[in-house]
């Protein structure tokens, strides 16, 4: 994606009296018929959730229907499209009626950890973290184990590098855009496996067991973190 200085990640949750299918396929039609088109914009992907539990230990599933990942070329580009028109008659319109509220976001810089291209005829999925650092941590050492530690010792399974596709951490020191709901959120990790079996192969191997989750417990509140399971179904 070149030069990306910035990931507003959107979390979406439904209108309580929808159907969750009913949910996906309204939000994934408004999603093909009106793209976004904003200054700054790299990337944008539409996930649909896939109904599974989290597989971290130490992240039960969040309470969230769908989520968006966008990348920007700088924050004031993100800041701008959440600020503009665009956004409050066209985006922000046409989804808010299949909502239950304002969506709540997660923004900060990317850090791609790993990356490799997926091999042919795979079929992605990615599993979101939505970590909540301990609070008895600086927010840098948070990051820096994060980052550092935690991910070098999950990439260090036996089979872990054969199974990912990429692992990109976006640490979020500050607050969104103030128009989203705010979280507890202090990041939002995305791995993505390349497929299905392997990323339920990869949390059930003895690796993730023995030394990763209880990794988990060492940078994360345990009890307020949380994860997606999601499958990309739009992006451009």
């Amino acid at each position: 994606m070149g030069d990306v200085a910035y990931k507003l990640t959107i979390l979406l949750s439904r209108r309580a009296d929808l159907e969750h299918e009913d949910f996906v396929e309204r939000w994934l039609e408004v999603e093909r018929r009106d793209p976004v088109v904003a200054p700054g914009l790299a990337r944008y992907v539409a996930h649909r959730p896939i109904a599974a539990s989290s597989p971290i230990v130490g992240a039960p599933a969040a309470p969230y229907d769908a989520a968006i990942e966008t990348w920007w070329r700088r924050k004031n580009d993100a800041a701008d499209w959440v600020a503009s028109r665009e956004f409050e008659h066209v985006w922000l319109s046409e989804r808010l009626p299949l909502l239950a509220g304002r969506p709540a976001a997660v923004g900060g810089e990317p850090q791609v950890v790993w990356e490799r291209e997926p091999p042919a005829g795979t079929s992605p999925v990615t599993v979101l973290v939505l970590p909540v650092a301990l609070r008895r941590l600086r927010f840098q050492d948070f990051v820096d184990h994060w980052t550092g530690a935690h991910a070098e010792l999950a990439l260090s399974g036996p089979h872990t590098t054969k199974r990912l596709v990429r692992i990109e951490d976006t640490p979020a020191p500050t607050a969104p855009p103030s128009w989203f709901e705010r979280t507890r959120y202090d990041g939002v990790g995305a791995l993505t496996f390349t497929s299905a079996a392997a990323l339920a192969e990869e949390f059930a191997d003895d690796h993730y067991a023995r030394h990763v989750a209880p990794d988990e417990r060492r940078f994360t509140d345990v009890g307020t973190s949380r994860a997606l399971l999601l499958t990309e179904a739009h992006a451009y």
